[in-house]
């Protein structure tokens, strides 16, 4: 019972870490410095400090090329979206343009799990590969259930003659230096409209967070459909971080599912 309950202890544990490296992989003023290339670049993640010895010894790691799929059996559960809007609170970590959630506001339900939406930020190009080719830039939004555990859900954007208002709004209030945030409780955004209308078609696989520590364990959702952004708005986002993106990363035999 003691060993049991001792199990559970360090399970719960685990699980809480795994939520606090999902806040904290992209903030600013890191002790351990990292970066997307040369000496601090994903090759020597795990160098740089022991806490990110997964880097390089993790065996479900992120991101991926998603090439053979399995399709989904018909009783999987189907990602369910609860997003409302929310003030503007925007980091510029010194790696990422990053948003910070509203506490309790925002969440995603898959089965009878409920994962609070924790922050989101944006890649580019995008980390994700389909059949080796990646998207101009992607958003990965973080999410956390009662216990700790990690879901990402992944939008792959393409360019087209059609702004994202969102995108557009957000923008407007993007911090100009690493270090610095802002915060804009008059301006109201729904994190809904960075997403496609259409989010039941997606891949999902267990994998890792795709910054360091690159902790385990983590469930990803690959939207299918994309969202189109204007010329203007991906040269924008792209004159804060171009190629802060992580190479892709062996499968390892992992299965990933097709749900439509």
């Amino acid at each position: 019972m003691r060993q049991a309950i001792l199990a559970l202890a360090l399970a719960c544990a685990a699980s809480g870490a795994l939520a606090d490296d999902a806040t904290h992989a992209h903030a600013p003023g890191s002790a351990s410095h990292w970066t997307y290339s040369g000496t601090s670049g994903p090759e020597h993640w795990a160098q740089i400090s022991e806490a990110f010895h997964t880097c390089e010894s993790g065996r479900a790691e992120s991101p991926i090329d998603i090439r053979s799929t399995k399709k989904a059996p018909a009783d999987t559960p189907r990602i369910q979206f609860s997003y409302e809007p929310v003030p503007v609170h925007l980091l510029n970590t010194g790696h990422a343009i990053q948003f910070a959630a509203t506490p309790g506001k925002d969440s995603v339900t898959l089965g009878d799990t409920r994962y609070q939406l924790v922050q989101f930020h944006f890649h580019s190009p995008g980390e994700e590969r389909f059949a080796s080719r990646a998207s101009p830039m992607d958003l990965h939004l973080v999410h956390a259930d009662a216990s700790g555990k990690l879901l990402v859900v992944a939008v792959q954007f393409v360019v087209g003659d059609t702004p994202n208002p969102v995108l557009g709004a957000l923008l407007d209030d993007i911090p100009m230096n690493p270090g610095e945030e802002k915060t804009d409780n008059a301006l109201l955004v729904n994190p809904l409209g960075l997403l496609p209308a259409t989010k039941s078609g997606y891949y999902t696989y267990s994998g890792s967070l795709t910054t360091p520590p690159c902790s385990e364990g983590v469930t990803w959702i690959e939207l299918k459909e994309p969202v189109t952004i204007s010329r203007a708005q991906l040269e924008a986002m792209r004159g804060f971080y171009d190629h802060n993106q992580r190479p892709v990363q062996p499968l390892n035999g992992r299965e990933i599912l097709e749900v439509d």
